[in-house]
């Protein structure tokens, strides 16, 4: 996964799911809440999940390889109170080579960030880093997306689609977004995506910019193996954040350090 990955697209990114919403910022705090102790979030982005975690009270590090991202992430963190300010730590790293030197009762990866890292080996090298930094016990969650290879192989899909209702932001600027899967490797499990922002200005003016990134879909199977060669045990695989049955578009592993 690239350093340079969202830079310049953080803005976008952030206030582009705000505005779609997700029931996962919801499944996390409560997961928070209900775990206790310190909170490992791996791909934190912009905080979208981090600061509502450390609103409801989670002493939460966050961890990312994008300057950008935990740029805006320290910003909006500077919003909150003194006290929201206190529980969270920002941590630049990559999510396949870090040591923090302490272990946390819960890690996290929201929202696919494990996904784009490309190659079995650098799952496994992040997994282990994670199980270093699991207290005994603790819990780990896997958040991917559940692959469904008729609609990767859709060649419609590499045209733009998903066309979703267009965001105002602060100074006015309208932004809509588009996505294109240009490329699948079926054989490599990549997928080449796009995720294109055209921004109408305040003053009239129009942009289009893309921000191209490859993500690695795993299956089910196949990833249990590796959270067990990780030295993880599989609590239980929920298809959705509402606790829907595998097979309802998400993958997500609710795991004990053994």
């Amino acid at each position: 996964m690239s350093e340079e990955f969202y830079n310049g697209f953080a803005e976008y990114y952030h206030f582009h799911l705000a505005a779609v919403g997700r029931d996962d910022v919801r499944f996390f705090t409560e997961l928070c809440r209900s775990t206790g102790g310190k909170v490992l979030e791996v791909g934190c982005g912009t905080g979208r999940t981090l600061i509502p975690c450390a609103k409801a009270g989670a002493d939460v590090t966050g961890l990312d390889l994008s300057g950008d991202m935990l740029s805006f992430c320290r910003k909006a963190v500077n919003q909150e109170s003194r006290n929201v300010n206190s529980r969270v730590e920002l941590v630049k790293a990559d999510m396949t080579s870090f040591d923090l030197g302490r272990k946390f009762q819960l890690i996290t990866t929201p929202f696919r960030s494990f996904q784009h890292l490309a190659t079995v080996e650098e799952q496994l090298a992040a997994l282990s880093c994670i199980r270093s930094h699991s207290a005994s016990g603790g819990t780990f969650v896997l958040d991917i997306f559940d692959p469904d290879l008729e609609i990767l192989t859709d060649t419609n899909r590499a045209q733009e689609f998903g066309e979703e209702p267009p965001f105002i932001l602060r100074d006015g600027r309208e932004v809509t977004v588009t996505y294109r899967n240009p490329l699948v490797n079926p054989v490599m499990q990549i997928v080449h995506c796009e995720m294109i922002f055209r921004v109408k200005h305040s003053d009239g003016r129009h942009e289009r910019l893309v921000q191209k990134f490859t993500m690695r879909f795993t299956y089910r199977w196949e990833a249990e193996h590796l959270l067990h060669r990780a030295g993880f045990r599989v609590r239980s695989v929920l298809g959705g954040y509402n606790g829907e049955p595998v097979g309802s578009g998400e993958l997500i592993f609710i795991a004990e350090a053994r």
